[in-house]
């Protein structure tokens, strides 16, 4: 390979990494795409500096960067259904030692998708070399494919999506054999290439709508919320202490048009005049078929608080709310007990999502902080998030009507 050749090859791999990075720019807004942008700009770096030093360009070069597998967890994040994240890890319990021995700390999963029910393992090797590897050929030392699936499989035990552990499926780029995928299938995991690729759809989501739905800075927390349209219609949904007082405030029942002497609840009613949330929460709670639970802590202070804070109209609302809400004893599962009281934890949260937990219901809230401070121990919920609205019908007599 001449110099001109091999430069030509060079300018050529540039090119094709600018057209990733652009592409990896239209992913929609998450944590990981921050990661992939950095390694394929790194991968432009190394492939300039070659440029730059063409008398020492080998073919070896060429083929050991990382473009083709860049490339292909691009379009994997692209191309999926229910996109959530990219390049997203994902810890095993503290001690965690497989099958054979080896101990494992976490799994990096390339793609995860389907609102979160599924991982991706991208591939973009030939797959007779991963099925040459897969038996014990390749490289010693090295973790083939079967063992990073089986990680994955193994690791996604531990992340449940509601209540149940995630999908995970190797996504190729190129077809792949009968033998290769008898032998992911074993393990519990499943086969996606490009050629039949059922679980994606071609309709990425632009940075702009993807903003939009996880909302501005003064909206709930959608970072840790499931979306309405995923949420299963037989789901039974857990009200949070938070939502029962949304749900009967009067700033959700036509009475937001006043300017309080209290800031938050001006900025409440501005916000509710927005986003109106009891529209929202009936989409979520639906017909009479949906079951709607409370646990005996929640109930009781909700009872509490409305007892002594409630307006007339608050009170009839809630006299309503509760004929619908079955109450359920407190039974909070052991892991968030577990949790250390700090800050956002605390030990009527902890109640009230540990019986969630229990009862592997949807808990809806507008206690984002408790969620965010539990995510930061390694525990998430599968929990609805929603705007909070105070009590308001009291403070009415001295706000001014707008």
């Amino acid at each position: 390979m001449d110099i001109e050749e091999a430069k030509q090859k060079v300018l050529d791999k540039i090119n094709d990494a600018d057209e990733i990075l652009r592409r990896c720019d239209t992913i929609a807004s998450c944590q990981g795409r921050s990661k992939l942008r950095r390694k394929i700009q790194a991968e432009i770096k190394f492939l300039r500096s070659l440029y730059k030093s063409s008398d020492r360009i080998k073919e070896e070069h060429l083929r050991c960067t990382n473009l083709a597998y860049l490339s292909a967890v691009v379009t994997c994040s692209l191309s999926s259904a229910g996109f959530v994240d990219v390049l997203k890890p994902f810890t095993f319990p503290e001690g965690y030692v497989d099958q054979s021995g080896r101990y494992s700390e976490r799994v990096i999963v390339d793609v995860v998708a389907g609102h979160g029910s599924i991982w991706y393992k991208v591939v973009a090797r030939n797959p007779r070399a991963l099925l040459v590897s897969s038996m014990g050929d390749g490289e010693y030392g090295r973790k083939t494919i079967l063992d990073q699936l089986q990680e994955m499989t193994e690791c996604s035990k531990h992340h449940p999506h509601l209540y149940h552990a995630p999908h995970v499926k190797l996504w190729s780029t190129l077809p792949v054999c009968d033998s290769l995928r008898s032998i992911v299938e074993g393990i519990g995991a499943e086969i996606i290439d490009t050629e039949n690729a059922s679980g994606t759809e071609a309709n990425p989501v632009p940075p702009s709508d993807a903003q939009e739905e996880h909302g501005s800075s003064s909206a709930p927390d959608q970072a840790f919320s499931l979306h309405i349209n995923n949420i299963p219609e037989n789901a039974t949904l857990n009200l949070d202490v938070s939502t029962m007082i949304a749900y009967v405030s009067g700033l959700t029942n036509g009475r937001c048009h006043f300017k309080f002497q209290e800031n938050i609840l001006t900025e409440q009613a501005e916000s509710e005049r927005r986003s109106p949330v009891k529209p929202i929460l009936d989409a979520l709670f639906g017909g009479a078929e949906r079951k709607l639970v409370c646990c005996q802590t929640a109930y009781d202070e909700f009872v509490k608080i409305t007892g002594t804070l409630a307006g007339p109209g608050e009170m009839a609302a809630t006299k309503k709310l509760l004929e619908r809400v079955q109450v359920v004893p407190d039974e909070p599962s052991e892991c968030v007990i577990a949790l250390p009281r700090c800050g956002k934890v605390k030990g009527r949260s902890r109640v009230i999502f540990g019986t969630g937990v229990t009862l592997r219901a949807i808990t809806v809230t507008a206690n984002g902080g408790f969620l965010r401070a539990a995510h930061a121990k390694g525990i998430d919920f599968p929990a609805f998030v929603h705007e909070s609205r105070a009590l308001t019908e009291a403070k009415e007599k001295t706000a001014m009507r707008l």
